[in-house]
């Protein structure tokens, strides 16, 4: 049995959802169906509501133009069949109360009908009575067998035999009609038991097919509902920074650049490169649980941090987390955002290539780059009075913080001035957050970024107390 087509109001009930959730990769679709349900034939019945979705996308700037050039016409035609002006001024109702009233006064002048007569009920499903036949003649012998041209010889008590004959006729006749009439009738009764039978069948497939799509629209509204309340996160992670690691930093920085030279001793920049690496993967195992449950949960997550550790890499990738390194935030993945690079994050410093070490055991001090073939140093940069920052890595911080909703600060230093300057910052250009929660043992700490948010956005919460994890998990 061909499927049936989608219904009316689910076609209708799309669009809608659509324009209140401002979803326009589902309006463009709910635009295709409609037009290809108005050019199957369909005649429509839900005018009204046509009319206030055609009254919204003609007045709403945010929806494509594309997208109105399919649905604009397609609607405008539909209530032109209809009878209902496509104008932006008169409410559907108004139009079809108009409807209704041109249609009564067509109806007012026009002539009466003369009523038809009734015809019984019973009369016209009941055999009808057979009309009397004409007078029958009892012959004696075959007329077929007489001599031609002479007369006929009848009995004497033809008038009997005549009335016994038609007494019998009438009974054959009345008992062919009745078995005729039987026969019609089981007829008739099969046909509409099997009518009824179909019509049923229809019916429920119908059914099933209704709910289907309502199911089918139901789940994508479910799913748009469910990703609009699940909250982006950022966290920013903080770790000390020594000073020695930033001076070793800065003297690499010097060693690569004047590689070229002949001056250049290599012992001594492996030596550096060794111990910066050193001092750099630092452990930061008090994130598995963080981690954990955001993997769990889905909530788009981005991971800022000024720690430098070969450590991350290997967390996420033993808990399994999806994850990107500088890039944009997708569902189910964490992005990380080193403000100063990571130890196992090498570059070339020909071609700029970029390339993420993973190796368990020895870890390389350098590599040699895929591209061009020259050395691959550790991408690490320094901060203090003589920071050396990568602007596109402080850029990418700044943005995806401020476009986060929920904040977690985790040991939030303001001894680095860079990392401290940057939480300010985004707070200040943000139009996002609503929630920032605050971690770290020292109260002053604590205290000191609330008075920062209270000053910069009164109207964010701000969470400093010793259960400000739990609530956070509570909030996303």
């Amino acid at each position: 049995m061909t499927p049936f087509p989608e219904a009316e109001i689910m076609t209708i009930k799309r669009l809608e959802v659509a324009l209140r959730k401002m979803d326009f990769k589902l309006l463009k679709d709910g635009a295709y169906k409609l037009h290809e349900k108005y050019h199957s034939g369909h005649k429509f019945e839900y005018l009204d509501l046509l009319k206030e979705i055609y009254i919204e996308i003609s007045n709403n700037p945010s929806v494509p133009s594309d997208v109105k050039d399919i649905l604009s016409p397609t609607i405008e035609d539909i209530l032109a069949q209809g009878g209902v002006q496509a104008d932006t001024a008169t409410s559907p109702y108004e139009s079809l109360n108009q409807q209704d009233v041109s249609i009564s006064l067509n109806q007012n002048v026009q002539e009466p009908i003369k009523e038809e007569t009734k015809i019984n009920a019973f009369d016209a499903f009941s055999p009808q009575k057979p009309v009397a036949p004409a007078p029958v003649k009892y012959f004696t012998q075959s007329p077929f067998s007489a001599e031609p041209f002479k007369d006929f010889n009848t009995p004497k008590d033809e008038p009997q035999m005549v009335e016994f004959e038609q007494s019998n006729q009438q009974e054959e006749i009345n008992e062919a009609q009745e078995q005729a009439y039987q026969e019609v009738a089981k007829e008739t009764i099969d046909d509409f038991v099997n009518q009824q039978e179909s019509v049923q069948e229809n019916i429920q497939e119908e059914i099933q097919e209704a709910s289907q799509e309502e199911n089918f629209v139901a789940q994508e509204v479910f799913e748009e509902e469910k990703n609009e309340e699940r909250k982006s996160v950022a966290i920013f992670y903080g770790q000390d920074v020594s000073n020695e690691k930033a001076k070793n930093i800065l003297k690499l920085r010097e060693i690569i650049a004047n590689s070229r030279d002949k001056e250049s001793l290599i012992d001594d920049l492996f030596a550096l490169i060794s111990e910066i690496s050193t001092q750099a993967d630092t452990n930061i195992n008090e994130l598995h649980g963080v981690l954990e449950q955001l993997k769990n949960r889905g909530n788009n997550t981005n991971l800022i941090t000024n720690s430098q550790s070969a450590m991350f890499s290997e967390l996420l990738d033993a808990l399994s987390v999806p994850y990107g390194l500088y890039e944009k935030n997708e569902d189910n993945k964490i992005n990380i955002i080193p403000l100063y690079g990571l130890s196992n994050l090498f570059v070339c410093e020909e071609c700029e290539e970029k390339y993420l070490d993973k190796s368990q055991g020895a870890k390389p001090l350098v590599l040699e780059c895929p591209n061009c073939k020259n050395p691959m140093y550790p991408d690490l940069y320094a901060t203090g009075e003589k920071a050396l920052l990568n602007i596109e890595y402080y850029n990418k911080a700044l943005v995806n913080l401020a476009n986060s909703q929920v904040w977690l600060l985790i040991h939030p230093s303001y001894a680095d001035k860079t990392s401290s300057k940057l939480i300010e910052s985004a707070l200040k250009v943000s139009s996002n957050v609503k929630e920032i929660y605050v971690l770290d043992k020292d109260i002053n700490i604590r205290e000191h970024y609330k008075n920062i948010i209270s000053k910069v956005k009164p109207q964010v919460k701000v969470n400093t107390q010793n259960n400000a994890l739990e609530d956070f998990f509570n909030n996303i």
